[in-house]
């Protein structure tokens, strides 16, 4: 079973349609390899079946859920990139603080969270920062279109993958080991809702308050150059003037959006919102 050109070209289009995703020539054969186990199972012999089945299917609605989840990639761990949330404590609190639109709540937002690990890692950097949020508290909301990652990620269990880079002292401090699994400990799990989310869909994320600060890291490196307009315009419209946005080091917007100017703080490239 292999993929002809024109699968290839009319699934990257329905994948880039609904999700935003994007696979180049160079990679067909990695959609061909994720997607083949799902064409068996579902005992379809051709990747052109699939797309009908996408496409104009009954089911095809709820199948979508299940192709966005066997493509996308959940590469993800604690303690990721760290220099970005001592940027946003360090840095950027004190003027995050200053133009909270939420009356003394701070509003984080992590767009494509996968299992967790990213807005658990925030929320350990604000606990353990409390002493700069005196008087405020904070606020933050998870989403990703992968709905089994979402369940993973509200359980708070883990295995030793998830903390590849997370030094012994961090583990004992923040976790309790039960047999193989490392289960986040309590307080530092309240605060964030988890919930489905399409980043190219705003009304499926965006709350009636606006975010002071969101991070969509090493996520939209995997959209099309129109998916990536469209999610930047979307995060324009969830965050407040002079919130922040930040991603992943191997991302950027510049020459992209006229409502986001790119600044050095710290150690960190982040984008701030402006009005064009």
């Amino acid at each position: 079973m292999r993929m002809t050109e024109e699968e290839f070209q009319l699934l990257n289009e329905l994948l880039s349609d609904r999700y935003g995703l994007y696979f180049p020539q160079s990679k067909r054969e990695i959609l061909e390899a994720r997607l083949r186990p799902r064409l068996q199972y579902l005992k379809l012999r051709r990747f052109i079946d699939y797309y009908f089945l996408l496409q104009f299917n009954s089911n095809g609605e709820s199948e979508i859920f299940d192709v966005a989840r066997l493509v996308t990639n959940n590469e993800t761990y604690f303690f990721r990139e760290t220099h970005q949330f001592e940027t946003l404590f360090n840095d950027a609190i004190d003027d995050i603080k200053i133009g909270c639109v939420s009356h003394k709540t701070l509003r984080f937002l992590c767009a494509g969270c996968s299992s967790g690990e990213e807005p658990y890692t925030l929320n350990i950097y604000a606990k353990e920062n409390h002493y700069r949020l005196l008087g405020y508290s904070i606020e933050i909301d998870a989403f990703d279109i992968d709905t089994d990652a979402l369940q993973f990620a509200r359980k708070a269990v883990y295995n030793s993958n998830s903390l590849r880079f997370t030094e012994g002292e961090k583990i004992e401090r923040y976790f309790k080991k039960d047999d193989n699994h490392y289960i986040l400990k309590d307080i530092f799990r309240g605060g964030i809702v988890f919930d489905f989310g399409n980043i190219l869909k705003v009304d499926t994320y965006q709350k009636p308050l606006p975010y002071d600060a969101i991070f969509c890291r090493n996520v939209l490196i995997y959209f099309s150059e129109s998916a990536l307009r469209q999610a930047i315009e979307n995060f324009a419209q969830c965050l407040r003037p002079g919130g922040l946005l930040f991603l992943g080091h191997a991302e950027s917007i510049i020459g992209i959006s006229k409502c986001f100017e790119a600044i050095r703080l710290g150690n960190s490239i982040i984008y701030k919102r402006v009005i064009p």
